[in-house]
């Protein structure tokens, strides 16, 4: 264990600071859960095939009851390999099988739940072992199949601007909230700022934006309409509770909160920095008004984000009223700008942690493998001089 990987991230499980780096691979870990992981497989196994063999080398004088166990371990070791090759042979006439299963079922109908019992248990288990690893191989063969590429979208916001068409499919922008003349009123200055509250309210609606792969949330299916309420109100319960007296008097009490309500699965330093930027992206006043939108003003894109919420929540009469009192006091206030300013830079110091992070992991790397040459030369000079010997 070095001091060195205090600050790293475990590279297999990316939600605990790793204490232990592989002897075969470098990769830093945390725990022997994770060095025992699917991810981590063709490594651990390799390692503790060599070293039963090394084991069995290194000690000749171990009896015959003794070296046949490790023999035997040996052997487990070849079969669970076999087993997983046949695993992968039979693959093919697994999914003939599902196929078959599913011939007859409208897909586009049916829900989740009735799919689910479609698969045999081997399939479900299979599939949620997929779903714990998302970093695995076929967690992101999944994740990058065509079928998804054609449904997702990404955020309206993050159209390109140039005159190249766009590679990948883009949300549209949606008609930014109509806030009354009445609340427009300049702001009473002794009265506590909603400002934070507001930037942890856009930095949810990146989040579920990206998430759902759905853009603008307001036009998503009744399915994903019902997530993308559900994720909103796990996230900024403020937003969505009657009785909510949260106000939060700093940034740093906004990114607090929201981070520990985010899934642990999916709060990676990244994702964060990239969630900060969008909010910065939507909260930043435009220097020139949207020529298709002069209502909406230098606040345009501020005002479409919290319309696409309005209307996402349309039903939910109180919340909408609390979304329109937001979009008043962004066009009023005056603090969006130096708000958006402070997400710019927490994004920033964020990146270059992760940049920092990047640079001592690639240190250890080439450490390691600047060790293990060295080992080697060792061993051959070892054997080299093991060789003369013997011809002297």
């Amino acid at each position: 264990m070095a001091s060195s990987t205090d600050t790293v991230t475990c590279r297999l499980c990316r939600r605990q600071f790793s204490k232990y780096t592989c002897p075969t691979c470098n990769i830093p870990y945390c725990s022997l859960t994770c060095f025992r992981s699917e991810a981590h497989s063709q490594c651990s196994e390799t390692f503790y095939k060599k070293e039963v063999e090394s084991d069995i080398r290194a000690e000749p004088s171990k009896s015959p009851q003794e070296r046949q166990r490790m023999l035997g371990l040996l052997q487990r070791f070849e079969e669970e390999s076999a087993a997983q090759t046949e695993e992968l042979e039979s693959g093919d006439e697994n999914e003939d099988d599902l196929a078959h299963r599913l011939q007859n079922v409208d897909l586009e109908s049916t829900s989740p739940d009735q799919l689910w019992t479609f698969l045999s248990p081997a399939e479900r288990e299979k599939f949620l072992k997929v779903m714990e690893d998302p970093s695995s191989d076929l967690a992101l063969q999944l994740l990058a199949s065509e079928e998804l590429e054609v449904e997702k979208k990404e955020p309206w916001w993050s159209r390109p601007t140039g005159p190249e068409p766009p590679t990948r499919q883009y949300g549209a922008p949606p008609d930014p909230i109509q806030v009354p003349p009445s609340l427009t009123s300049p702001p009473n200055r002794t009265a506590p700022s909603l400002i934070y509250n507001i930037c942890a309210a856009y930095i949810a609606y990146a989040y579920v934006t990206r998430h759902l792969s759905v853009s603008p949330l307001s036009t998503a299916p009744e399915l994903d309409a019902d997530a993308a309420r559900g994720l909103l109100a796990t996230l900024v319960p403020f937003l969505t509770s009657r009785t909510s007296r949260t106000l939060h008097p700093t940034l740093d009490s906004a990114l607090t909160d929201l981070h520990s309500r985010l899934p642990p699965d999916s709060a990676t330093p990244q994702l964060f920095a990239l969630l900060l930027c969008d909010a910065a992206t939507l909260l930043r006043p435009s220097l020139v008004a949207d020529a298709a939108d002069g209502r909406a003003g230098a606040h345009t894109c501020a005002l479409r984000a919290l319309g696409d919420l309005h209307a996402l929540f349309r039903s939910r009469a109180h919340v909408a009223h609390k979304i329109t009192f937001y979009a008043a006091f962004v066009v009023a206030d005056g603090t969006a700008k130096m708000a958006a300013f402070e997400l710019e830079r927490e994004a920033a110091v964020r990146e270059v942690e992760l940049t920092a992070e990047k640079v001592e992991w690639e240190r250890i790397h080439e450490g390691g493998d600047k060790e293990r040459k060295k080992i080697e030369i060792v061993e051959l000079d070892n054997t080299s001089d093991e060789s003369e010997s013997r011809v002297e």
